[in-house]
């Protein structure tokens, strides 16, 4: 009998911890901290979280978005790499909205309730240099989610160099996320005008996009302002145009949105270039395989590794993958064996998809090796899996078939790159490194041109043979920063030969063997 009376007097303790957690004490805090961004009126969260009622009619829900990790949308483990503005929920303050439901979810006290955040309304750059608008579109998503690509020419007559992007919805409720991209050719006007309607549709990949058209941001919910540090900035070409990508979910047809993209400018006079680039991708030989494929009813892992080619810094890590991607890790290896954890996301979410700045600038030394290690799930098992019963998925663009990407948003690396935090300035540099590689060497068909240039160029290729008669000649766009050109040798006899790379104040030559 006294067990018995111990344990109902342990129960009645407990409970009545419980029922003293409120909503104007405990879980207000909480929800107004890593909810409310999104869940608020003209917010892209379904319901608002920005009142006692609010969240008393939604408390179910909220308790087991939070339990099992969907709320708030921070895929990366924090356990494996530290990164700016985390979004996630401690183990005690999941068990603190638990038992808050747990005990009825009582108000409390309303007084001693935090105040509602304000959300800005206008911009929160430190100045807007430019803004570019899109056109007011109709979201056609109905039964699918759709990707909508709109050009907005840049009208540079010179080259600018941007470290600052902002991003406001026209229509919060509707916009998923957003990625602008900048072309610096004209193909894009092409693809523009052969789609009815305002801009063209894509598929959240970037396969449909020019070929040379590169990365400059991603927004998501809760992103808000993008800056870089003082001193480091993106390239936009003179006479290119921004490509603005919109993700409209589901179940949004109809529903107009016009969304703004502000731009700031370096005030660095001499700014050390940016880029924003797939380094990691599916691509032979960074993945260690033939060729992307996971066969109806199994699972697989799947291996990518890059040799870095030049000292390096890291602002930013990004991944991305489909529907069959249940889990992917990233990280370097340096030349004196050191591993350097990059990002780790234990349970893939093809909606949240995010880039994660580094706390401070991460450098890696020139012949680090980035790598990274995905498992994909094309089973039953899977209940993101686009097939029913699961069908052979390949690599490529569509959303039902498959990726493995990781871009970095990086920079040469200056001596003093390790000391600097995010937030602070850094001094100007006088020269951009220019690095050439090819390989592999001997080839027997692809001749893979490695090359890091300081901006994007239009580059000459040609190759010759020992007596000096030339056998190839072709011309070819080059990004800026880590880019990889391929040449097809496969025609050429046996024998040595001399690639010479020449473009705008560079060149470059060296040899190879064709077996």
């Amino acid at each position: 009998m006294k067990k018995l009376s111990a344990l109902f007097f342990l129960m009645a303790m407990a409970f009545s911890a419980v029922s003293q957690i409120t909503w104007s004490e405990h879980v207000a805090p909480i929800a107004y901290e890593h909810c409310t961004t999104c869940h608020r009126q003209g917010g892209i969260g379904p319901f608002p979280i920005e009142t006692y009622q609010d969240a008393y009619g939604y408390m179910f829900d909220i308790a087991d978005a939070v339990s099992d990790r969907h709320m708030p949308p921070w895929p990366a483990d924090p356990n494996y790499r530290q990164f700016l503005h985390e979004n996630y929920l401690t183990d005690d303050q999941i068990q603190t909205i638990n038992d808050w439901v747990l005990a009825g979810a009582p108000e409390g006290d309303p007084a001693l309730a935090p105040e509602l955040p304000s959300f800005t309304t206008g911009s929160a750059l430190p100045s807007i240099d430019l803004s570019i608008q899109t056109p007011e579109y109709a979201s056609t998503a109905a039964f699918n989610d759709v990707y909508r690509t709109f050009v907005v020419p840049s009208n540079f007559s010179v080259d600018k160099f941007i470290d600052g992007f902002e991003v406001i919805p026209g229509n919060a409720s509707i916009v998923h996320h957003v990625v602008v991209y900048y072309d610096p050719s004209d193909e894009c006007l092409t693809l523009d005008a052969n789609d009815p309607g305002p801009g063209f549709t894509t598929s959240g990949t970037g396969g449909e996009l020019p070929a040379d058209a590169k990365f400059l941001a991603v927004w998501a919910p809760g992103k808000n302002t993008q800056m870089l540090p003082q001193g480091f900035a993106l390239r936009a070409e003179a006479g290119g145009h921004f490509l603005i990508e919109i993700h409209f979910p589901t179940g949004t047809a109809g529903e107009l949105d016009q969304t703004t993209v502000n731009v700031h400018y370096t005030t660095d006079s001499t700014p050390r270039e940016v880029w924003l680039d797939p380094i990691l991708n599916h691509a032979p030989p960074i993945l260690q395989a033939p060729f992307l494929y996971i066969p109806a009813n199994q699972t697989a892992i799947f291996e990518e590794i890059y040799e870095v080619p030049i000292d390096v810094t890291l602002f930013n890590v990004m991944p991305h993958m489909h529907l069959i991607g249940r889990s992917i890790t990233s990280w370097a290896e340096t030349p004196s064996s050191d591993s350097i954890p990059l990002i780790h996301i234990p349970e893939w979410h093809f909606h949240w998809q995010m880039g994660y700045d580094f706390t401070s600038l991460q450098t890696l030394p020139a012949g680090s090796l980035l790598k990274a290690s995905a498992f994909f799930d094309n089973t039953t098992n899977n209940p993101n899996n686009p097939n029913d019963p699961p069908q052979l998925v390949i690599a490529g663009e569509a959303t039902d078939e498959e990726m493995m990407v990781v871009f970095f948003t990086y920079t040469y690396y200056l001596p003093g790159d390790e000391n600097i935090e995010i937030v602070t300035g850094v001094p100007a540099l006088e020269k951009t490194p220019t690095k050439w590689s090819v390989y592999p060497n001997p080839t027997a068909d692809l001749l893979h041109v490695q090359s890091f240039l300081d901006r994007y160029q239009k580059v000459q290729f040609s190759i010759f043979d020992q007596t000096g008669k030339k056998w190839m000649h072709t011309q070819e766009n080059v990004q800026g920063g880590m880019d990889t050109s391929e040449l097809d040798v496969s025609q050429l006899p046996a024998g040595i030969y001399y690639l010479q790379v020449t473009g705008d104040e560079l060149y470059f030559t060296t040899s190879f063997i064709k077996q």
